[in-house]
């Protein structure tokens, strides 16, 4: 049957291209790319495709990865957004496919315009007040003030008028299409995920010829306006927090961690804290750098971002859970560092961050001149329908609708409007399309995935129970093996519609230390320890080059300088817990070697105190204690049947 299967696929992707990338582009000047080990060419376009002017021209750069065995097609690779940077994230993209597609496949990445070091669109003043601000579908006339405030900040911070009316998904199709025909209009396949899939929608849709197949991954149903697909993402969302906090019930430890003053339950931890912040923010003591203590709040666009951007994987929901168990039990710390890091702020400063690989002006700037933002003469008059409609919506989502109107005020009030009318569903072709989408995605729902699938021929569908938004290239064989199988050697799906599964919450680490009877043992403090730095999220959003030194939630320090071999950390009276101090140093070895592993060398006191060292060792999973610990020395517990 693969016998048959194989043959009957070969129309899609014969087992050679035509030409090569390297053949291809062998007329262009290329160059090394600056944030990757790929090869680059930069082509001047036309800043407006619509217009007949070859006086106003930008700069669009490609990034090249060239089949190291043999070209068996050319993909266009069109990441998500819109605002993230195709040059950015190329190298870490290819890195988590198999083998097997950087062997056989050429890839291309883009940075739209908008995005990228030359013409990137980014305000992070302004998007992190925005993203923060306490508005409430209660208040509509303070929700639009914050929007008309945000888009006239942002504007001015981006400081480019001239370039604004030109980056549609439009102008953004014409320059790749412009790139394929450069080097000689090779069929291509098209990828996208998120944003990128409306992309690749609308490019084969205006340029059926130059498509070998299509793959979509977590997928825009562009047939939809705004409204409708606002109204589809938050529904999604609000079904699948309510699915997030209802697992942590039935997982042990994180139950057991919700319970407290708060609540009994998961849900009943978050509806509290929402209930109080619908009062006014949440003081935070926050420990910075340098050890002093500052005054910061939890707002409630900092909870409700927490919650949402939680929401993308299964890693992220372990991570929220745990955050909101620790404000469940009084501190609110780890829950404030998930929102910085999810809007993109510095902790220091709680000052927006300049990101490479993410333009967030670029969003706006993108979306709102791809959708009408709705009825009205007026951007006053739009915000005021918008907000019209939230309170008509906000009892069918009444944990996350700020995210249906949110967004949608921004482009009320951004001073460049997109079409009234949206294109039809996407239609496939002659060549295949694969659509891929998970059942607990929060901003493309598997409801729109499947409207695609049920339009489009030639199409096949790949669903997955749990897991994160966009699902190929995370290691798991379904997808991963069926997506290659058919750009690679063109075997189409066994089947129209196949299923796939993953774990809808990650693995949950428990609270540490909320036992007061855990602290007498020395090992438990030491991995109670480990635990908090292999969770801890300015860490986890460490670029492991310059040394980086945080607070511990309730004082003191800890910092992080990266080796040849892996990271040595320095703890300064650092205190994760009322009861503990603790100081000394780890080291953290990952080579890949026998010696992997970790050791930390510790002063503690407080309700107990010693000197103590522990080696966790990865090749075989053991671990040691030695030195002294409350007066004695320090020991393995001896556990019993």
């Amino acid at each position: 049957m693969r016998r048959l299967a194989l043959a009957a696929a070969l129309f899609a992707n014969p087992a050679v291209a035509e030409v090569s990338l390297f053949e291809a582009t062998a007329g262009l000047e290329l160059f090394p790319c600056e944030m990757s080990t790929l090869s680059c060419t930069t082509l001047t376009l036309p800043l407006d495709h619509m217009a007949n002017d070859g006086a106003r021209t930008i700069d669009i750069t490609f990034a090249l990865s060239f089949a190291s065995i043999e070209s068996r097609g050319i993909l266009f690779y069109f990441v998500g957004g819109p605002g993230a940077s195709g040059l950015a994230s190329a190298e870490s993209y290819l890195a988590s496919f198999d083998a097997d597609l950087t062997q056989y496949m050429d890839v291309v990445f883009v940075d739209q315009r908008g995005t990228g070091p030359d013409h990137g669109l980014s305000c992070p003043v302004a998007q992190a007040i925005y993203d923060a601000a306490p508005v409430s579908v209660r208040d509509p006339e303070g929700a639009m003030a914050a929007a008309r405030t945000y888009v006239a900040d942002c504007t001015r911070e981006i400081g480019r008028d001239d370039l604004l009316p030109f980056v549609s998904s439009d102008q953004a199709i014409r320059d790749s299409e412009a790139f394929r025909q450069k080097i000689g209009a090779p069929k291509v396949w098209l990828y996208g995920e998120s944003y990128g899939t409306q992309f690749v929608q609308a490019y084969a849709a205006q340029f059926p010829d130059a498509v070998r197949g299509v793959v979509l991954d977590g997928v825009v149903d562009l047939n939809l306006d705004a409204r409708g697909f606002y109204r589809n993402y938050t529904l999604a969302a609000e079904t699948i927090l309510a699915r997030t906090l209802a697992a942590c019930d039935r997982i042990a430890e994180c139950a057991e961690d919700m319970r407290g003053e708060m609540g009994n339950t998961a849900a009943e931890v978050y509806d509290s804290i929402a209930a109080r912040l619908a009062k006014g923010p949440i003081p935070v003591r926050f420990v910075r750098a340098d050890g002093r203590v500052e005054d910061r709040r939890i707002t409630s666009g900092i909870f409700e971002a927490s919650a949402f951007y939680a929401l993308y994987s299964p890693r992220g929901r372990a991570d929220f859970l745990r955050a909101l168990a620790a404000m469940g039990r009084g501190n609110p710390v780890p829950l404030l560092h998930l929102g910085y890091a999810s809007m993109y702020v510095d902790p220091e400063t709680e000052t927006g961050i300049a990101d490479a690989g993410w333009y967030s002006a670029a969003f706006y700037a993108i979306t709102c001149t791809d959708y009408d933002s709705g009825p009205g003469k007026t951007p006053d008059e739009r915000a005021d329908a918008i907000m019209a409609e939230a309170a008509d919506f906000a009892p069918s989502a009444p944990r996350l609708i700020r995210s249906f109107f949110m967004e949608r005020l921004a482009c009320a009030y951004w001073p460049h409007q997109g079409p009234s009318v949206r294109p039809p569903p996407f239609a496939g072709g002659d060549y295949p399309t694969l659509v891929l989408n998970s059942d607990s995605d929060p901003i493309t729902p598997i409801s729109m995935a499947r409207a695609v699938l049920d339009n489009a021929r030639n199409a096949y569908g790949v669903f997955m129970s749990g897991g994160p938004h966009v699902i190929w290239g995370r290691g798991i064989a379904c997808p991963d093996a069926i997506v290659q199988d058919l750009i690679i050697d063109g075997i189409l799906p066994v089947a129209h519609e196949q299923q796939c599964e993953q774990d809808l919450i990650g693995d949950y680490l428990p609270l540490t230390l909320t036992d007061p009877a855990a602290m007498a043992d020395p090992v438990a403090v030491a991995q109670a320890v480990e635990t908090e730095l292999y969770l801890n999220s300015a860490l986890n959003n460490w670029d492991g080059m310059q040394p980086l030194t945080v607070g511990c939630d309730l004082g003191g320090t800890l910092s992080a300088t990266a080796t040849y071999s892996g990271t040595n950390y320095a703890f300064r009276e650092c205190r994760f817990w009322p009861e503990l101090t603790v100081s000394g140093k780890g080291v953290e070895i990952a080579t890949g070697e026998d010696r992997d592993g970790l050791t930390l060398t510790l002063s503690v006191s407080g309700h107990h105190s010693g000197e103590i060292v522990y080696l966790y060792r990865t090749r075989d999973e053991a671990w040691s204690i030695s030195g002294t610990w409350d007066g004695k020395p320090a020991t393995l517990p001896r556990t019993l049947p």
